[in-house]
């Protein structure tokens, strides 16, 4: 346990001393930029170098790249291949086994994938780079990426397609879905989100959300019956029943206070962007499924795929608390004089710059406290998930140590 909570503090501390403290525009991008690539490089090698017994799915993906080393080219189309449908997943064991017949090999490429491909979507989109970080890390995708591989891979992809369903550009939207899918078929169901995530979120939409989550609860054992018949059939066996078994209230805990903080403070999400609806919604849809998940485990496999988009959702929810600090510097680097001494016009604008100045630095302050909250909620959630340790992560070895 203690070298996850030491990844934590170090991706923290630089973060707080490189991004938030004294924070300088014409230097922040540079020290973002620092941190980003240190921190992804730590959480990359962490990854990387496990060992073995680190993460509950380790050997199912280590038997399948000794078949794929094992079968060759012709492994790839072969009915015996059982991710022949996820094409991508299934060429980058293809592509790595051709290099080397070392799981670890391959281990270390899909730690690069999946952190690189996160680190470069933050840098793109996430107006806080230290926090989508610390959010990926504290709230527990980091510790799935090191064991549902296959889906980390596949959702790195996907939260490329958020900006393109923002903007409502249909075709690079499927594209990206359809790439994503390729790691696990999973992603297909995004292809409907499309028509969906910029439903406004009101008491009709909300009602209707309630009713449908209800509706699926009663029913899920029939809708699963039903729906097994024709895919997902190992869920339906008796090893594949673990599934629907239900978890406790404190899985769902976090992403519920998620998304009633989201749902209830989203106008300030909607002035930023009003685009920023799809963000909403995704809140809701991830509280909702982890929810469900207190019935069936199996709906925490589709509600990670909308909680994962936090790493964006968070940082642009805490940008639109905080205020333009470049013209609060500007209003406080003004000299001090006494709005009395002046005349009737030049009093009040002196008035109207004070009760600005005063507004901006209460919106610096509603920022730090929530920036103080997110690291306290998360530093407490990741230790339960450590102490959980559902996925078979703890102790943590290097492969060095087997």
């Amino acid at each position: 346990m203690v070298p996850f909570l030491i990844l934590l503090f170090v991706v923290l501390v630089l973060g707080v001393l490189l991004c938030e403290w004294r924070r300088d525009a014409s230097s922040v991008r540079s020290r973002d930029l620092i941190f980003l690539c240190v921190s992804g490089a730590a959480l990359t090698l962490f990854a990387a170098l496990r060992g073995s017994s680190v993460g509950i799915d380790y050997q199912m993906y280590e038997e399948y790249f000794r078949s794929m080393r094992e079968g060759g080219a012709a492994f790839l189309l072969s009915g015996d291949n059982q991710y022949r449908v996820e094409w991508g997943y299934s060429l980058l064991n293809y592509l790595v086994s051709l290099v080397s017949g070392d799981v670890r090999v391959f281990m270390a490429v899909a730690a690069v994938l999946i952190m690189g491909l996160t680190c470069v979507f933050i840098a793109k989109y996430s107006p806080s780079w230290w926090l989508s970080v610390y959010v990926f890390l504290s709230f527990g995708f980091f510790n799935n990426s090191l064991c549902f591989i296959r889906q980390s891979i596949a959702t790195a992809f996907f939260l490329f397609a958020i900006p393109f369903l923002k903007e409502k550009k249909l075709l690079p939207y499927l594209v990206v879905v359809v790439l994503a899918a390729s790691f696990h078929k999973a992603l297909f169901i995004m292809v409907v989100l499309y028509f969906i995530a910029h439903i406004p979120v009101n008491w009709k939409s909300l009602t209707a959300y309630g009713v449908l989550t209800a509706l699926i609860l009663i029913f899920s054992w029939p809708i699963f019956n039903f729906i097994t018949q024709f895919v997902y059939q190992y869920y339906a066996t008796e090893s594949g029943l673990y599934y629907m078994q239900g978890r406790d209230w404190q899985t769902a805990f976090v992403p519920v206070v998620y998304m009633l903080v989201i749902v209830g403070l989203r106008g300030y999400l909607l002035r930023r962007d009003p685009k920023n609806v799809v963000l909403v919604n995704f809140s809701i849809y991830a509280g909702l499924l982890y929810i469900m998940t207190c019935k069936h485990f199996l709906f925490q496999r589709f509600g990670m795929l909308f909680f994962t988009a936090a790493i964006l959702v968070l940082p642009e929810f805490l940008a639109s608390l905080d205020a333009d600090r470049e013209q609060l510097a500007a209003l406080e680097s003004e000299p001090a004089v006494r709005a009395s001494k002046k005349s009737g016009q030049r009093k009040k604008e002196a008035l109207e710059r004070r009760e600005q100045r005063t507004a901006l630095r209460n919106r610096k302050y509603y920022y730090r406290y929530s920036v103080m909250g997110l690291v306290f909620i998360g530093l407490v959630y990741y230790v339960w998930i450590l102490l959980q340790d559902r996925t078979i992560l703890l102790p943590y070895v290097t492969f060095f140590q087997q």
